[in-house]
């Protein structure tokens, strides 16, 4: 299978099925890359883990066992790595905040890139303690990143605890009032109530803030609410 056929069954067309017939028996690491994204994606954190740790490619095995529920052994992966990537920095950070016990702080770029994705693939990995103890320090990440409080509720969004969206998207709107994607998320929480009223204020203002924001403008035209 030719590299652009494999990235578009991966991306576009998310062939799982037919992606894992074709790599289970690959030697090419390239490819069993690509298997243990999958597995990922399926939630088979256990298959994704032994590839990486197969792979060689610690840091990505230590955050399988980190969805896993594996604190310690992510731990001990991610401090054998020499190297201060980004990505390595970021994830001795989150262990950290995890722990209730903060030292070093993500940087802004850190915060922004990998808060997100990590937060959401650790509440779909069910690890509701560790989410807990992160979504407790966003004050801390706010320190760094003003955005932090609206990463959070975004991911609570989108994954229906609206009532715990709506808490960090307040804290969000009060930091930064002129941000069009808070109101707008906002917005979804108040229809998940059925108020139509606050919902409509909120669609509202994040056109106004957002000079036109398409997403909630067609929000409010399939409502309805204009």
């Amino acid at each position: 299978m030719n590299r652009k056929d494999l990235l578009n069954d991966f991306y576009v067309t998310k062939n799982y099925n037919k992606l894992k017939d074709i790599l289970n028996d690959s030697t090419i690491a390239s490819e069993k890359e690509i298997l243990a994204r999958i597995h990922l994606e399926e939630k088979n954190y256990k298959a994704a883990s032994e590839i990486y740790k197969d792979l060689g490619m610690t840091y990505e095995y230590g955050r399988c066992e980190l969805l896993l529920g594996h604190y310690d052994i992510t731990a001990e992966l991610w401090n054998s790595i020499k190297e201060d990537s980004p990505p390595v920095m970021w994830g001795k950070s989150l262990l950290e905040f995890i722990n209730l016990y903060v030292i070093h702080i993500p940087t802004f770029f850190q915060i922004r890139a990998f808060l997100e994705v990590d937060f959401d693939a650790l509440l779909n990995a069910k690890m509701i303690s560790y989410c807990e103890n992160i979504a407790n320090g966003a004050h801390l990440f706010a320190q760094n990143n003003q955005e932090s409080y609206k990463f959070i509720g975004r991911v609570f969004v989108n994954n229906g605890y609206f009532d715990l969206a709506e808490l960090f998207l307040n804290r969000a709107k009060d930091i930064c009032y002129v941000d069009p994607e808070v109101h707008f998320l906002l917005a979804k929480c108040y229809i998940n109530s059925n108020d139509t009223k606050k919902a409509k204020e909120a669609l509202l203002t994040s056109i106004e803030k957002g000079y036109g924001y398409y997403p909630a403008k067609k929000l409010l035209e399939k409502l309805k609410l204009s």
